[in-house]
């Protein structure tokens, strides 16, 4: 009997490596798969952030083998989840997508019927909804919220990040040209990617919010709820189920652009203009537009250098990828907030918190990053840290804004601190003072009004 080779050759260990590689997406027993050419894609680390210094390491005994592949799964159950939820659909296969596909048609045309008789309330209701959930002071920013028409958004700004081979040489010669010219270009780039997931991330979760505001949206018509349902719910499904390079193209022409912002630092305070073509897609620019400007504490000082990274990162295309798999980093970012952060009253804490983590360095914010992503004890310590800095310093400027100027004497009405010992007073004009016409001028212009001779001589008359 032939001896057996207890020990695998070379090319045994190849073949098995490849065989182990083939699924490190984790379906579990679920019947539906995400577009091949995006597996690929997630499994070879060929997308805008992948490898970022901000991912931790996965636990080898599960399926995924990188960060990327763990987050992909969830999103892709996540987005599969609600699209059975919203339109009863129970098996989301090749099968059951060209019912699907008719849902989403069907549920577009109905929403664009109802919304145009009633654009202005919504607009208004957006606005009201960001506010109060991100907890926005009036003073803090302003809102130019629209809701338009399919092809109204105006593409002019946007850079597409196109893949033709004439806009790959000229990003290329760009990013060489940075590079020469500003020595932490690439870092910078690496926390601006990762911070532009978190901002999308963030942003996410404005599709869904049309149930903080039902009761509003029932008065309108209550066919909306569930028809804004079905539309988000199967416009996520589509980033997933779709060709990549399907979705590329549609992202670098702007046919699928479905809203926009901008954010004017001009006016004061800052205006954050919005654009969308729905509802739920109006209040998801409007959250974007909030997290870039908490985020600008993260982008260089030197405004040429700001611009650099922000040409090589604000693309189109990776838009695309931030908006996969964003939602997944921004809920573990936030699982590790503390608990009574979630509080209403400390909700604009949460502002805080997000532009004083981007504002850190590169480096530290990585590491950071790292712990947080991770669920580690150690990253939720220093945010609780971060925090408590942060309460501090509040409670530390509203006592000082509080606090009326002060100088020193008991009296009830303050005035200027006496001249200092053996320093003669300057000399004053003199004035005639009578009772009358210092009773007159306190009524008319306040206590605060009176000159330090009118002052003493009304405390020589009550005397």
């Amino acid at each position: 009997m032939k001896k057996k080779n207890l020990f695998l050759t070379k090319k045994q260990l190849s073949s098995l490596s490849t065989t182990i590689n083939e699924a490190p997406i984790d379906y579990g027993d679920r019947p539906e798969r995400m577009d091949p050419t995006l597996q690929g894609k997630i499994e070879r680390g060929e997308f805008p952030g992948a490898g970022s210094e901000a991912y931790p390491e996965v636990d080898p005994q599960g399926v995924a083998n990188t960060f990327e592949e763990l987050i992909s799964s969830k999103r892709f159950k996540d987005v599969v989840e609600k699209v059975k939820h919203y339109t009863g659909v129970e098996n989301v296969t090749p099968g059951t997508f060209g019912q699907l596909q008719q849902m989403l048609m069907a549920s577009v045309q109905r929403i664009f019927q109802i919304e145009a008789q009633n654009k202005e309330q919504l607009e208004e209701l957006a606005v009201k909804i960001v506010r109060e959930d991100m907890s926005i002071p009036e003073d803090a920013l302003q809102f130019d919220a629209k809701i338009v028409g399919m092809g109204e958004i105006d593409m002019s700004g946007m850079n597409p990040g196109g893949q033709q081979q004439q806009q790959q040489q000229q990003q290329q010669d760009s990013e060489e040209e940075a590079m020469e010219e500003f020595e932490d270009f690439d870092i910078e780039k690496q926390k601006r990617r990762f911070l532009n997931q978190l901002i999308q991330g963030a942003s996410k979760k404005g599709h869904y919010m049309f149930h903080m505001v039902d009761e509003e949206l029932n008065r309108i018509n209550p066919d909306l709820i569930n028809l804004y349902g079905v539309m988000m719910s199967l416009n996520d499904l589509v980033y997933w189920i779709m060709p990549d390079e399907t979705t590329m193209m549609m992202a670098q022409s702007g046919s699928g652009m479905a809203g926009k912002e901008e954010v004017d630092p001009d006016t004061d305070p800052p205006t954050v203009k919005a654009r969308g073509i729905t509802f739920p897609v109006l209040v998801h620019e409007l959250i974007k537009g909030v997290m870039e400007v908490l985020a600008t504490q993260g982008l260089p000082d030197d405004p040429r250098q700001a611009q650099m990274v922000m040409d090589a990162e604000d693309t189109l295309t990776s838009e695309v990828w931030d908006l996969r798999l964003g939602p997944v980093i921004w809920e573990k970012f936030r699982e590790s907030y503390p608990f009574d952060l979630m509080q209403d009253d400390k909700k604009e804490i949460q502002n805080y918190l997000f532009s004083e983590f981007a504002r850190m360095d590169a480096k530290e914010m990585f590491r950071l990053a790292k712990e947080i992503l991770a669920n580690s004890d150690r990253g939720k310590e220093e945010l609780k840290r971060i925090v408590e800095e942060i309460i501090e310093e509040m409670k530390k400027s509203d006592y000082e804004d509080s606090q009326p100027v002060d100088y020193g004497d008991d009296s009830d009405v303050l005035e200027p601190p006496a001249a200092p010992q053996n320093v003669p007073a300057p000399q004053t004009q003199s004035i005639d003072l009578d009772m009358d016409t210092i009773l007159e001028k306190i009524f008319s212009q306040g206590m605060e009004s009176l000159t330090p001779q009118e002052l003493q001589f009304l405390r020589k008359q009550s005397n």
